[in-house]
């Protein structure tokens, strides 16, 4: 190489420093090439891993259960009002961080294999809790065992301290630890953020509920008829219209487009009474209606300063995109994406919705990780 060439060169060189320098800068220290990098390799790593609807449920039986069951340990903590509460870890050798599952209304921890096969291969220890009466945790039904009931929704923000407390802080083995949080996880996972800021280095809010879907009754009607029945006595009765667990479903109220995805699970509970759930009292839907117009209040957002990435499903029945809209708007770094033609359950969706989605989760967790 010629004096000439060797100058050009370290002259491109310094004007690359300087860039990168003026860069970092600008995004408050962070490596947006590193960024770029990071989204790269997620894409190339799911794409080594996933797992498509295609014989899904025998790749689920014989690649996912195995490699995740290799790793388990599973326990019961007290909860609350000394309800046993159920968890499950997942710890992997050369962990980069640590993930938390805060499950949905009505599911168990059965439901995110899939999830958790992706996030331990993406290098995470992954952690995740049965809220009360939900899965193999103490079932609290008033009318019958498969009913959802709570006494009140802060006692599932009570569980949940303690499960960090006691499972999850003492083997994060001194790294950053994330929140995945669905639906009525969502609502509490957003619940925590507000009152223990310092758990969580950020957090995934997918579909939470922020604002219940009422369907065809208008929410504030609904808000009267189970504030009424409570006062009366009868919050563990059935809300109207609801009903303990039935095997039978119907495709358009399900909450995902992929029948493979669906039915893996669906085959599962049906032979698994401990899986089985129905429909809520009048006391649960008080509690959430209560519960989401405190997490929303300006005053209460705004105390979560962590990065948050909410999405939202343009298909979503189960809750109301309002309540996410005004969280994200009073939180202080919390972003909306929005995928239209999802339905409420994202993270088990048919493959072109699932997998671009799956992608910016693991995305997320990699770029907050490193900030």
């Amino acid at each position: 190489m010629n004096k000439n060439r060797r100058k050009r060169l370290l002259y491109i060189l310094r004007i690359l420093l300087v860039m990168s320098i003026i860069i970092g800068q600008l995004f408050g220290g962070y490596d947006i090439l590193s960024k770029i990098a990071n989204a790269s390799e997620a894409s190339d790593n799911l794409n080594n891993i996933y797992v498509s609807e295609e014989n899904y449920s025998d790749n689920m039986k014989n690649i996912v259960e195995p490699y995740i069951n290799n790793k388990l340990q599973y326990g019961y903590i007290d909860g609350d009002e000394d309800v046993k509460l159920y968890y499950e870890k997942y710890l992997i050798d050369n962990p980069v961080g640590n993930i938390v599952i805060s499950h949905g209304y009505g599911e168990s921890l059965e439901k995110y294999h899939e999830l958790i096969y992706y996030f331990m291969k993406s290098g995470y220890n992954v952690f995740g809790i049965e809220h009360r009466g939900h899965g193999r945790s103490t079932p609290l039904g008033i009318a019958d065992k498969t009913q959802i009931h709570v006494k009140s929704f802060e006692q599932y923000v009570i569980d949940f301290k303690g499960f960090m407390d006691e499972i999850v802080v003492p083997n994060t083995e001194g790294k950053k630890t994330f929140l995945y949080a669905h639906s009525m996880g969502g609502a509490i996972g957003a619940e925590f953020l507000e009152n223990y800021p310092k758990y969580f280095d950020s957090a995934v809010l997918s579909a939470p509920m922020l604002e219940v879907n009422t369907g065809n009754i208008p929410s504030f009607l609904a808000k009267i008829i189970a504030k009424s029945e409570v006062a009366l006595g009868r919050g563990g009765e059935y809300v109207i219209g609801k009903h303990s667990y039935t095997p039978e479903y119907n495709v358009k109220n399900i909450g995902t487009t992929s029948l493979n995805r669906y039915n893996y699970l669906h085959d599962i509970i049906v032979n698994n009474e401990v899986f089985q759930k129905g429909e809520a009292s009048y006391n649960w839907a008080n509690e959430s209606f209560k519960v989401t117009e405190e997490i929303t209040k300006k005053e209460n957002a705004e105390k979560v300063t962590i990065p948050v990435l909410l999405f939202q499903a343009g298909q979503d029945t189960y809750v109301k995109s309002g309540g996410q809209n005004k969280f994200a708007q009073n939180a202080d770094n919390c972003k909306i994406k929005r995928i239209e033609n999802s339905r409420h359950e994202i993270y088990r969706e048919r493959d072109e919705i699932q997998k671009p989605y799956l992608e910016e989760v693991v995305d997320f967790f990699n770029s907050t990780n490193e900030i």
